[in-house]
């Protein structure tokens, strides 16, 4: 009886227990801190390259783009036990990283590894900004008078790193989303900007770099309609959306002149100097080059809308990026003009008078804008133009 009511050594029993419970808590705690160590990995590395699928997705080269982006995250497909997959899903372009991620105090209980994953969808939505002004140098924008800008919801990028790199003098107004600007900017007169600009930025690519021009011959071209007088006029492809080509294109007169749906390529200049009207709707008008131009600078009213399907969704006024003349435009009494302006190495010189409304976002060399006009951005009229950036949506 006393060998079993001697109660020494319980402390040495309990304590040992102790210690054993105790280190493999501090083991299992460890083992699953190393797990949600792979799963954060796991997760950029899936997040990074769900938003290189996207990006790249025009150029045909999402898998190969969210492969290399996930290598470059630490999580390189087929090593050390990861392996990467993307594919193309109706939320978007989805990507799943994963590896056996070996134990090591688990091990005791049979665990040898345990499968960790991670998943992420990206897609394309309206792009952050829908300005954007490429030149790297001077005054990419320039603003006078009373007009404004007025894009709430997506922002101007600046490329120039000039001190006066955006420039506003008068009262007009800028109300973006963000400004960015490689330089700085400056503002002479009661003009405006809002929010203040961000300074400072690294330079932006072409975003639309990826569109290719249309194809033609100059063989193929018509020669110029040049319109004068008052009678009007209904132009364009033989089969509607189509392409036509003209040696020029240029109305002086005063009677209205329509643009019939579909792609025009200028082999020569574009322009208006008369009174007459030019209207169209699913328009998109490429200046060839080496001589492509743009004039559109008459009195009468413009009411030209881009094409919102196809190839060429949403581009209204396309200069080769070869070409370097100055685009021109004024929007004279009811104008109004919805697509994207697309010169990369053209200067656009905008002028817009009371009751003018331009819808329009602009990858241009550098903008000049002047008078009273109202300028809002194209994605309020069309949310699928092709002005995007991708974006995470799971």
């Amino acid at each position: 009886m006393k060998l079993f009511s001697d109660q020494r050594g319980q402390t040495t029993i309990v304590i040992a227990l102790g210690i054993f419970t105790l280190c493999g808590m501090a083991g299992l705690a460890a083992d699953v801190g190393t797990l949600f160590r792979v799963k954060r990995i796991l997760q950029t590395a899936a997040d990074a390259g769900a938003i290189a699928a996207a990006a790249e997705a025009r150029y045909g080269d999402d898998n190969a783009a969210a492969l290399a982006i996930a290598t470059l995250n630490g999580v390189t497909n087929g090593s050390n036990g990861y392996t990467v997959t993307e594919s193309i899903t109706a939320s978007g372009y989805r990507v799943v990283a994963s590896q056996s991620a070996p134990t090591f105090f688990m091990k005791v209980f049979g665990l040898n590894s345990m499968s960790v994953s991670a998943t992420a969808v990206a897609n394309n939505g309206p792009a952050s900004g829908c300005i954007y002004a490429l030149d790297p140098s001077g005054v990419d924008i320039g603003m006078t008078g009373s007009g404004s800008l007025n894009l709430p919801d997506c922002g101007i990028v600046i490329n120039s790193a000039s001190s006066n790199a955006l420039n506003v003098t008068g009262s007009g107004s800028i109300t973006a989303e963000s400004v960015g600007i490689v330089g700085n900017y400056k503002v002479t007169g009661s003009g405006t900007i809002s929010p203040h600009p961000v300074t400072g930025i690294a330079p932006a690519a072409d975003p639309l770099a990826y569109i290719s021009a249309p194809a033609w011959t100059s063989s193929s071209c018509l020669s110029d309609p040049h319109f004068t007088g008052s009678t009007s006029h209904s132009i364009g492809p033989t089969i509607s959306g189509g392409t036509v080509c003209y040696n020029g294109l240029n109305n002086t007169g005063s009677g209205s002149l329509t643009l019939q749906p579909g792609v025009y390529v200028i082999n020569g200049s574009m322009s208006s100097t008369g009174s007459g009207s030019i209207s169209g709707t699913g328009v998109t008008v490429y200046l060839a080059p080496p001589n492509g131009s743009l004039s559109l600078t008459g009195s009468g009213s413009l009411t030209i809308s881009a094409p919102t399907t196809g190839a060429y969704n949403g581009i209204l006024f396309y200069e080769d990026r070869t070409d370097t003349n100055i685009m021109k435009v004024t929007g004279s009494g009811s104008s109004n003009l919805q697509g994207i302006f697309y010169a990369p190495n053209a200067a656009l010189n905008l002028t817009g008078s009371s009751g003018t409304a331009i819808n329009a976002d602009l990858v241009v060399h550098a903008l000049s804008m002047t008078g009273s006009g109202n300028f809002g951005n194209y994605s309020s009229i069309n949310p699928n133009e092709p002005l995007t950036s991708p974006t995470l949506v799971q």
